[in-house]
């Protein structure tokens, strides 16, 4: 029993140096698995150790009523341009104008409701129902094209969408809007679009891949040293919303714990998908807008 436990033991050291060496040096596939399994351990351990907030629960009696909507999709939009400007095609950050232009006709002349985050909220938690033809319009970084194109394109319809800005990224003054350069908004224009677009948090600061996990590199969000200094930052700028976009829709256990614990009640990924009833709040998944998308095969369950 004594020389079991001896190598049980050496067994168990030996896995842990493996495991260390791996992970410090994640250059191999395998190398990479066994960094990946690491992290998992490390988000238990690091759920056992911090108290976690309950996932909300439908209501016991709840039901879609017909003619309601099943599932929403929310439409996700970066840069906008027009295609004489787009010199990266490929780019699916990148939408040209005309294409951005013609999906939102497309909702118009469909019938299509443009919800709020709030209602999405309260839909995701079974609280209320919204119309079978409703979408989420988002926007990410907070790009001075959204308010020169998509800006008066929305308000000709009465549609409502959501912008998730980068707080360092916004300008105090107005600058003057050249296409082929890439330029952010501004306080000014942020005021004067309120009537369409809602702003929340995109991070302060953390929009950047600078964290290393298991030899790729990820969004500084997930340096949780400098998550809640950069939410608290964002707060005093004046985006004091329980809304979040991730960085690069990245993720991770700790960030939503800390996103949690500052008040945010509902996060978006980049992950493809419609959002139902039930969805975990803060791993919300969206629907990405390309030039080459069609906007009735992408609505499609």
């Amino acid at each position: 029993m004594i020389r079991f436990k001896k190598y049980a033991f050496i067994s168990l050291a030996l896995i842990i140096i493996l495991y260390a060496v791996a992970v410090a040096n994640p250059g191999t596939v395998l190398s990479r698995k066994a960094c990946s399994s690491w992290s998992l351990v490390k988000d238990q351990i690091f759920l056992m150790t911090h108290p976690r907030q309950d996932e909300p629960k439908l209501p016991a009696n709840f039901s879609i009523q017909p003619g309601t909507a099943e599932q929403v999709p929310v439409l996700m939009y970066h840069y906008i341009t027009p295609e004489a400007y787009n010199d990266q095609p490929d780019n699916n950050s990148i939408i040209n104008l005309e294409a951005f232009e013609e999906g939102i006709d497309y909702l118009y002349e469909q019938g299509y409701y443009t919800a709020t985050l709030e209602e999405l909220e309260q839909y995701v938690l079974g609280k209320a129902s919204l119309p079978a033809k409703t979408v989420v319009i988002t926007f990410d970084d907070g790009y001075q094209n959204n308010y020169i194109y998509a800006y008066p394109i929305l308000k000709k319809y009465g549609f409502h969408a959501t912008i998730f800005l980068i707080g360092s990224r916004i300008q105090a003054e107005t600058t003057p809007f050249d296409p082929a350069k890439k330029s952010f908004l501004s306080l000014e224009e942020i005021e004067a679009s309120t009537d369409v677009f809602e702003y929340h948090s995109h991070t302060y600061d953390l929009h950047h891949k600078e964290f290393i996990k298991c030899g790729l590199n990820y969004s500084s969000g997930f340096d949780t040293t400098k998550l809640e200094n950069d939410i608290n930052t964002m707060k005093e700028l004046g985006i004091d919303t329980p809304y979040y976009a991730y960085p690069f829709g990245e993720k991770s256990t700790p960030m939503v714990y800390y996103l949690q614990k500052n008040n945010y009640r509902m996060a978006l990924t980049v992950h493809q998908g419609f959002v139902k009833p039930g969805d975990s709040p803060m791993r919300l998944q969206r629907l990405t807008v390309t030039s080459a998308t069609k906007m009735h095969e992408l609505l499609q369950p």
